[in-house]
């Protein structure tokens, strides 16, 4: 999936530095990131920290909403992580997301895995669609930002 090469958010911004750069795939129910577990990213001593590990599943909700509806949403609810183990520094992380439900209130679950299949973490997400005038309102941004126009329906 195309981003914008300015976008300077940490988890998919390409220009960010110090950002995760996630890339994304479209998948038939959502999209697909994959990731190494850097060791600048550690929390416990070899470990990579639970937040960046939250990080890239938000980042996937939020690109799965995107590629299912082409839509831009504001959250509404957001779950606990709910991690089932500890990735290790320089282990690779593939996390997938999919839209599960779709109305006024749209609903996606993220699941982070080993390569060979194994879950590591799940994170669900609710959002609602909204026009771009309340895109603005809300997010206080006096335009939209460069690579969100047209994802407001």
């Amino acid at each position: 999936m195309e981003n914008v090469a300015s976008n300077p958010c940490v988890g998919c911004g390409p220009s960010n530095p110090a950002g995760m750069r996630l890339a994304f795939e479209a998948t038939a129910d959502g999209a697909s990131t994959r990731f190494v577990a850097e060791p600048r990213w550690q929390g416990f001593s070899g470990y990579l920290h639970s937040a960046i590990l939250y990080l890239a599943l938000l980042e996937t909700l939020n690109w799965s909403l995107y590629a299912r509806t082409s839509r831009m949403g504001l959250p509404t609810r957001t779950s606990a992580l709910a991690a089932t183990r500890r990735v290790r520094v320089g282990d690779e992380v593939v996390v997938e997301g999919r839209v599960v439900k779709t109305g006024d209130v749209t609903s996606v679950v993220a699941e982070a895995r080993t390569p060979a299949g194994e879950s590591i973490a799940t994170l669900e997400r609710d959002y609602r669609l909204v026009s771009e005038e309340e895109f603005l309102r809300v997010m206080g941004y006096a335009e939209v930002p460069e690579g969100y126009e047209g994802a407001f329906g």
